[in-house]
């Protein structure tokens, strides 16, 4: 349990990291507002509760594709396909953003320790 607290903090971190460059700003920003529009088409359209439509969205971007909803309509189907294009690019960016946010963390831990041993021993 103390592993995963410490993991999600390091992730959180890692977030807030992000949010402060401009450039990743505004990209995790753009994936937001695609899991937004998702979750308002789904609601709307298909008629999902918000829950629902906010969870099948996520489902969708991220690939997982349980199985458990579906849209019914033709105009969502079609919806879906395009969202599902959209959003794998998107969401694709993103992770690999905080991927890389990640390991410079890691980077500088690293190397934030090496020092701080160096520093002990002279």
């Amino acid at each position: 349990m103390l592993s995963l607290l410490i993991g999600f903090k390091r992730l959180i971190r890692c977030l807030v990291r992000c949010f402060n460059k401009e450039e990743t700003k505004a990209l995790l920003v753009a994936t937001g507002i695609i899991l937004l529009i998702g979750t308002i088409f789904y609601h709307n359209i298909e008629k999902m509760t918000f829950i629902d439509s906010f969870y099948f969205s996520f489902v969708t971007l991220a690939t997982i594709g349980y199985g458990d909803l579906h849209p019914i309509t033709t105009i969502g189907k079609l919806f879906t396909v395009l969202y599902g294009i959209l959003g794998l690019g998107m969401v694709s960016l993103s992770v690999g953003v905080i991927a890389r946010e990640l390991v410079q963390i890691r980077s500088e831990n690293q190397e934030n320790n090496q020092k701080n041993r160096e520093d002990t021993l002279s």
